[in-house]
């Protein structure tokens, strides 16, 4: 049984100290064989932020779970263009509704959708999020920040498409995922590399442990993650 483990999202100790929120927002869901878990992170400088944020998030995962299973067919240009649609037209709606450019809803956002009964991976990722799996004892990247030279692309960006990482892979050896926002991830790295201990955490499927490190590091920005359990229930049992 494919499952989450833990989920985290805490506010940075910047926007606590402007009285701002937590603009990162976490979704997942599960539908017959499909498993999706998702976060997107809003631009602080939008008005909108955090609107935009559930919104993509929320976008992602419904479609997802509605349409998943066919997105193993499409070519990785296809599934962009189809996914970054569906978000927009959420946003351009509510945007409409409050009477304000859709531009003030921006955010990143990476998710991961499971098929279970193909064995089957699909990893999305727009903007500065990241990607991480552990497997045989090893925690590697799946999908690293897709910034552009012109800096952090979002929902909202022109060609946004062009933007995106992609990747569509076999569940193999993999025993767990977990997808981080930057304010997460830039106190798990150091000098572009992962932590070890972090590394070590990730590679035990210690999330708990992952989730109490980043507590106690006082981070300056927003800080999110989201982590699927992919291993048989014998396994973990065994443990």
């Amino acid at each position: 049984m494919i499952k989450v483990i833990r989920k985290l999202s805490r506010i940075g100790t910047h926007h606590a100290l402007v009285n701002s929120e937590n603009q990162d927002a976490l979704c997942h869901g599960t539908s017959n064989d499909l498993c999706v878990i998702s976060l997107a992170d809003g631009v602080s400088a939008c008005k909108e932020a955090k609107n935009g944020a559930v919104i993509a998030s929320s976008a992602i995962t419904n479609l997802f779970l509605k349409k998943g299973r066919h997105f193993f067919e499409f070519e990785e240009k296809q599934i962009a263009d189809l996914v970054l649609s569906h978000i927009l037209f959420e946003l351009k709606s509510r945007a409409a509704e409050a009477s304000q450019p859709v531009e003030n809803f921006s955010s990143t956002v990476v998710s991961v959708l499971v098929d279970k009964r193909r064995k089957r991976m699909l990893c999305f990722n727009l903007g500065d999020g990241i990607i991480l799996a552990s497997g045989n004892g090893k925690c590697k990247v799946i999908s690293m920040p897709s910034d552009s030279s012109y800096g952090c692309c979002v929902t909202t960006t022109k060609k946004a498409e062009n933007m995106v990482s992609i990747k569509l892979c076999d569940i193999g050896t993999i025993e767990s995922v977990v997808i981080c926002s930057d304010g997460a991830w830039r106190e798990m790295f150091q000098k572009n590399k992962l932590k070890l201990e972090v590394a070590q955490m990730i590679s035990n499927n210690e999330y708990d442990a992952l989730g109490n490190f980043l507590v106690n590091q006082n981070c300056f920005d927003d800080y999110s993650f989201i982590s699927l359990d992919m291993r048989k229930e014998e396994r973990r049992r065994c443990e």
